[in-house]
């Protein structure tokens, strides 16, 4: 027997209720016609609720013509890449499905397959409402300049409402649009890439805004972990030993000052400790050397072949220059005393050198497991060079999987500088408003590309199609050919949602 796998909280019980609640209104509401008295259509629960206000402004953008011609010509290539990277994507995500189908978890839960802010717990609900907004605003409007463009009429604008705003829409007209003799297909094309290459457009200038505010950021030193009584998680650590940390490097000099350890924190605490360092185990794999050892969860290395190993960086450059089978000496503390043991090293997973079977959590000092902000800025930083080849892009697309803005505890971990010094949590909202902007706009961009219908790429590749099949015969093969592609996108989504979250019980 088949079974979906579930575990909905209260709150998220409470928002199905009420989200059924608000479509059997809608419903009640349509079947009287008080929609339809109201210019106002449902389909499901999206209300769109129309507006002819709007339309004398998008006659003046759309006044320079040859701008907004220029503009889209030039991106249509964009299109056309992005609609082959993700077709590619959809063919080798069928092929994991079948081959090897993940387990149910959070990345494949069906709730995260929607990019609607509060029910994706990986997306938050504010800044994911302010990205979604404009995103489709962006992408919706950009159709109707476009259509002013080529002389298309837009009957009207609107907004999008799914129990909350949700976005706006154009309604242009669908039969200038499809009218042969009134638009060649070149303008059709730039019509339906419009929106496409306006949501790249929009993702480039948040992220490069993004991108140049994290360099107002001073990272910390923080605690992860804490064994002392009285030094909460999170605290943040000003010096050692004198020397002021803001990164692994200034806390490797700084254990190199002194035999003993004075730790200063925020909040003015200082605390003399007894020098302790080394890589803190946060967990063992199963039936690796370290097991076999007696090495166990919360031990931490302070040397490999005598030689110390205070941070990760040491422990990294031992293990790198160990061979697989070598026996290695390897120093434990186990929060009481220091123990030797002798490891034969395995294979590592990610080189030719030795590999013990441990999961590093962090480096230790003195009951104290420290965490480094400046590696998330640092890795937020290097994005923009990664985007050189295939894996960049893969990494952006699972960015929210990783990092879901500045809030709560993490705002700690950092201090503005510059002009936002002054300007308290400022530039951790302007930061996440944009890392939001720019990643919704950037996966809508991307996801309208596939060559399906109803979606961008579906009608920018049917109309490329039938430039190459002409006459009536070729209508209906480039019709055949987008439906194919229609129906084998849209089932490829649905099985990766089905997939992982059906067991047999």
């Amino acid at each position: 027997m088949l079974k979906m796998s579930s575990g909905l909280s209260e709150l998220e019980i409470f928002g199905i209720v009420l989200f059924v609640a608000y479509w059997i209104a809608i419903e009640i509401l349509k079947r009287r016609g008080i929609l339809q008295r109201r210019n106002i259509t449902a389909i499901g629960p999206i209300l769109m609720i129309r507006t002819t206000k709007g339309l004398e402004l998008l006659e003046r953008i759309s006044k320079p013509k040859n701008f907004w011609r220029a503009i889209a010509t030039l991106g249509i290539p964009a299109v056309f890449v992005g609609m082959a990277f993700m077709f590619s994507l959809i063919l080798i995500m069928d092929y994991i499905m079948i081959t090897n189908p993940p387990k149910p978890s959070p990345a494949t839960n069906p709730r995260n397959a929607l990019l609607i802010p509060g029910i994706n717990q990986f997306i938050p609900l504010v800044w994911g409402l302010i990205g979604l907004m404009v995103t489709l605003i962006v992408h919706e409007f950009s159709h109707a300049i476009l259509c002013r463009v080529e002389g298309v009429k837009v009957k009207s604008l609107g907004v999008l409402l799914a129990l909350i705003p949700i976005g706006g829409f154009a309604e242009p007209d669908e039969k200038e649009i499809m009218d042969a003799k009134k638009l060649r297909r070149i303008q059709r094309i730039r019509i339906y890439s419009a929106g496409v290459i306006s949501n790249f457009i929009v993702a480039s200038i948040a992220f490069l805004a993004f991108f140049h505010l994290l360099g107002f950021l001073q990272p910390h030193v923080v605690v992860m972990d804490s064994k002392i009584e009285n030094v909460k998680n999170g605290s943040v650590i000003l010096s050692i030993n004198g020397l002021k940390v803001s990164n692994e490097e200034d806390v490797r000099k700084a254990l190199s000052i002194d035999d003993h350890v004075i730790i200063e924190l925020e909040n003015g605490k200082k605390l003399k400790l007894e020098k302790i360092a080394g890589v803190y185990i946060a967990g063992v794999i199963h039936d690796y050397p370290a097991e076999r050892a007696g090495i166990k969860k919360g031990d931490v290395i302070v040397a490999v072949n005598g030689i110390k190993t205070p941070t990760i960086k040491e422990f990294t450059e031992v293990m790198r220059s160990t061979k697989p089978n070598e026996t290695v000496t390897v120093s434990i503390y186990d929060g009481k005393s220091i123990r030797t043991v002798n490891i034969t090293l395995a294979k590592s997973p990610q080189g030719y050198h030795g590999f013990m079977g441990v999961w590093i959590g962090g480096d230790y000092v003195s009951g104290l497991v420290l965490g480094y902000s400046d590696r998330l800025l640092a890795n937020l930083k290097s994005i923009p060079k990664q985007l050189v080849n295939i894996k960049g892009w893969l990494y952006v697309i699972a960015m929210p999987f990783m990092f879901q803005g500045f809030s709560g505890e993490l705002l700690r971990f950092f201090t503005p500088t510059g002009v936002w010094k002054e300007l308290g949590n400022t530039i951790f909202y302007l930061l996440n408003t944009l890392y939001w902007i720019g990643w919704i706009n950037f996966y809508v961009g991307l996801f309208n590309c596939l060559p399906a219908v109803p979606l961008d790429g579906g009608r920018v590749f049917q109309e490329t199609l039938m430039s190459i099949f002409k006459g009536e015969r070729g209508k209906e093969i480039s019709a055949v050919i987008v439906r194919t592609l229609a129906m084998m996108v849209f089932l490829s989504i649905a099985l990766s949602i089905l997939i992982p979250n059906l067991r047999i019980i």
